[in-house]
């Protein structure tokens, strides 16, 4: 629980071909020129069920790299939401959601959240929650782990 938030994982995935993991060509084209070698996703749901978001860890060759290939990802350039077989997160990406980057050495963390009910985030206090949702993602996931690797040298936690 973070931020007084529970979330569960949905599903899972790994993939060493990162054009599938990520949206959009541009962001597929620099990942590639940073040498992705795999992504990392998960996808999540509040415990109150309201919220779903997919985050993923894209792993670079440098530290330089993961900011180069973050800097294109926005609205057109982000992770592949990850859809579950059942479940709230099965409908994945069907609606309009907020995606975040932040970079952490030489991995990029990407994460697309939104919704249960597909609803657009149209306010202010709406696209909060889809922020505060993905920060906690990072903050109570890859986080841990990636911190735990870069300095044990082995990975740590559950992530993403």
């Amino acid at each position: 629980m973070i931020n007084r938030v529970s979330f569960a994982r949905a599903t899972v995935r790994s993939d060493t071909d990162c054009a599938r993991a990520l949206f959009g060509t541009q962001l597929q084209a620099d990942a590639k020129k940073g040498h992705c070698t795999q992504v990392m996703r998960a996808s999540y749901v509040t415990g109150d069920g309201r919220v779903m978001g997919t985050i993923g860890v894209v792993n670079l060759s440098t530290a330089a790299a993961a900011a180069a290939v973050g800097k294109v990802s926005g609205a057109n350039e982000f992770i592949g939401p990850l859809s579950a077989a059942r479940g709230p997160t099965r409908k994945m990406a069907q609606g309009t959601g907020v995606v975040q980057a932040s970079v952490k050495g030489h991995y990029l963390i990407l994460t697309f959240a939104e919704f249960t009910n597909l609803k657009s985030p149209s306010t202010a206090a709406a696209r909060q929650q889809l922020l505060e949702f993905s920060n906690d993602l990072v903050t109570g996931s890859a986080n841990i782990s990636l911190s735990t690797r870069m300095v044990k040298g082995t990975p740590g936690g559950t992530a993403p």
